[in-house]
């Protein structure tokens, strides 16, 4: 069989796999891809802006309003002191928290702040990353065909 031959054959098989229909899927796949690629994009600018500004902090900030219980204080009354000021993580199981003075408070949270972002970000580029290959996987699954389909068509 000469090589014009076998492009012959594969091609005859192309068109008859190929309909109107498929070639619509194969376009709007290509389409989403191309929509999830332009997301990722932007969500490495993201990460990398969050790099630029500085350390990030791991973990939750915590505004705790706490009670006394001494006699006459405000607190027995409902009118709590605080807030005080923390960040929590978890380690293992168990839920681990550290003070922080409040004159530290607004740049801590803004660092931990921070790092929820660029974690919510990453987790979305997975997804992403995930969802581009399923769609090319698809893609890949509709245009490929076997030897043995090709090589029936021809006799």
């Amino acid at each position: 069989m000469t090589k014009d031959e076998f492009y012959g054959i594969i091609k005859g098989v192309i068109n008859i796999k190929g309909s109107p229909d498929m070639r619509f899927d194969l376009s709007k796949t290509r389409k989403r891809i191309g929509e999830l690629v332009r997301e990722r994009y932007a969500l490495e600018k993201e990460l990398l802006e969050h790099l630029s500004r500085g350390k990030l902090i791991a973990g939750t900030p915590v505004e705790k309003y706490k009670a006394c219980n001494k006699g006459n204080c405000r607190c027995t009354r409902g009118e709590l002191h605080g807030p005080t000021y923390y960040v929590s993580w978890k380690e293992g199981k168990k839920t681990k928290m550290v003070y922080v003075r409040q004159l530290l408070w607004p740049r801590v949270r803004e660092r931990v702040e921070r790092y929820q972002r660029w974690r919510r970000a990453r987790a979305r580029m997975v997804k992403i990353d995930r969802e581009i290959l399923l769609a090319l996987d698809q893609m890949e699954e509709a245009i490929t065909v076997s030897i043995k389909e090709v090589l029936k068509k021809r006799g």
